[in-house]
């Protein structure tokens, strides 16, 4: 009997580990300025590695603009 207290205490203890390890993971996944920082990180750290990717997006960009607008100044809708 005591045997099974013991087996049955040990494993809600597991349970309540693995329980705050998930929450703890769940709060750092909702803490916006660490993610913010996190992905703040990545983006400097790809375009230092390549700007070119991102200047290219950035004059697509661009063009996509610069041509929305000009549709909706010149366009008869």
């Amino acid at each position: 009997m005591a045997s099974e207290r013991q087996k049955i205490a040990a494993d809600i203890e597991a349970r309540r580990a693995q329980f705050e390890k998930s929450v703890s993971e769940l709060e750092h996944k909702l803490d916006f300025d660490a993610q913010r920082r996190i992905l703040s990180e990545r983006v400097a750290g790809s375009y230092q590695a390549n700007p070119v990717p991102w200047w290219i997006g950035a004059g697509i960009l661009g063009v996509v603009v610069v041509s929305t607008i000009a549709w909706a100044v010149f366009s008869d809708d």
